[in-house]
């Protein structure tokens, strides 16, 4: 399971808890996010992959099914593409690798999709734990979130989508204003 954009694992924890009664759970912060000691500038996708598949060839891992959520699924694409014998599926969730609207046009459809977060369900999921890892990670690691942000708005991985060998699931939100479907519908479409 690989998190999203400024965050770690952190607030995934009671999804993570719930699968992990029926199956075995890996869920890393990445490299230089919450509690990773790395703090290195991270400049794309394939840099982040290669941390991960040092760690997976530390675990040995064989074979393993990737679910990347936003920034995560960028890096999950990038590591279906570089080990394809290795990844058995692969989920993402309102994932980033198609260059998304300018960081102006972005500004206010984050802050309109983080005001509504606020009357989602999981009071405390929303008002503590998302915003004191946001916040640590933007205080402490704030370079790669800078940087985290850059990939995830510019970086476009769309040529990789074709190269996907695994059974791939695409799950997004119809009220994803940061990575919203109808802008990436069209790409992903064209190249999967």
């Amino acid at each position: 399971m690989l998190h999203g954009w400024g965050i770690s694992t952190e607030p995934y924890q009671e999804v993570l808890e719930l699968l992990a009664q029926h199956h075995t759970i890996i869920a890393p912060d990445l490299p230089s996010f919450a509690r990773s000691s790395y703090s290195g500038l991270i400049p794309d996708y394939v840099s982040y992959s290669k941390f991960l598949l040092s760690f997976l060839s530390a675990l040995d891992l064989q074979q393993f099914h990737l679910v990347g959520h936003s920034f995560g699924g960028g890096i999950a694409i990038t590591l279906c593409t570089l080990v394809p014998q290795k990844v058995r599926s692969v989920i993402l969730i309102d994932s980033t690798g198609i260059p998304t609207p300018s960081i102006p046009e972005m500004i206010p459809r984050r802050a309109i999709e983080m005001t509504a977060q606020l009357f989602l369900p999981r009071l405390r999921l929303k008002l503590v734990d998302i915003p004191l890892v946001f916040s640590y990670n933007l205080l402490f690691n704030t370079k790669n979130v800078i940087q985290g942000l850059l990939i995830s708005l510019y970086e476009d991985i769309s040529h990789l989508l074709p190269k996907i060998q695994a059974p791939c699931l695409l799950v997004w939100s119809e009220k994803d204003l940061t990575t919203p479907l109808d802008f990436h519908a069209s790409s992903l479409r064209s190249h999967l």
